[in-house]
């Protein structure tokens, strides 16, 4: 009972593209776990007044914030934008942040995920790893063999409060990308989680769909396609599959 008095919910968007028609269905299936004033969503430029009030109407509390990061590419084929800055949760007072993507659906009991003995949990990403290590050793913090994927985090026992100054250095700095998308935000949230009681989530807890992931009764559906991906290459995918 404790760890549900001591644990917020967390979004993070703007008023970019179709973001708020994806966390206003994300918010309504967290609402059969979660009461809604335990819900915050740190809105970013672009605003958009019809976008805010629908997200008031939510019940969820609205922390207007300008970006406080330099905007980056997430790949060749994007340009350089803001995606909502996960590093607002670290402002939050509460024990426990639990962040969400506004493309991710909530199924079975999501409190069965927080539950248990870390700091920090997330699923681990899809990133090519050929020069991860390297990445630690450049910038002298104790080597995590996985790359968390941020769509769903969980931190505990305060440790989002403790990581803030670190994770925001990261983020503002140069860091090679370790594949054709630029995950420039996840490596900078690894190295300042790293030397932490960290743990991975299971394809149950956290499932990534766009790499046709087919898991019944999981806690978390993760729909969109993964970052960077274009509708173009979506249909080059479709049509490669068609071909004899």
């Amino acid at each position: 009972m404790e760890i549900k008095q001591n644990t917020v919910f967390v979004y993070t968007l703007s008023s970019r593209k179709n973001m708020v028609q994806q966390c206003l269905r994300s918010i309504a299936t967290l609402k059969q776990h979660v009461e809604p004033e335990k819900i915050k969503i740190f809105y970013t430029p672009p605003y958009d007044k019809e976008d805010e009030e629908a997200l008031k109407d939510t019940g969820a509390e609205i922390i207007k914030k300008e970006n406080q990061t330099e905007a980056f590419n997430v790949s060749r084929s994007l340009p350089e934008s803001h995606y909502g800055e996960k590093i607002n949760l670290c402002s939050l007072e509460s024990e426990n942040v639990v962040f969400l993507d506004c493309d991710t659906v909530i199924g079975n009991d999501i409190w069965e995920v927080i539950e248990g003995d870390f700091e920090f949990k997330a699923r681990p990403g899809s990133a090519d790893l050929e020069n991860w290590e390297d990445l630690f050793e450049e910038h002298g913090e104790e080597y995590m063999d996985w790359m968390p994927n941020a769509g769903f985090l969980i931190f505990k026992n305060g440790l989002h409060q403790e990581i803030q100054d670190k994770w925001v250095r990261y983020v503002n700095s140069d860091l090679e990308s370790q594949g054709k998308v630029n995950h420039h935000e996840q490596y900078a949230l690894a190295l300042a989680v790293s030397g932490h009681h960290t743990q991975p989530m299971t394809k149950k807890e956290h499932v990534f769909e766009w790499n046709n992931e087919k898991i019944p009764d999981a806690n978390i559906y993760h729909i969109e396609q993964a970052a960077g991906s274009s509708i173009v290459n979506v249909a080059k995918n479709y049509l490669k599959k068609l071909k004899p």
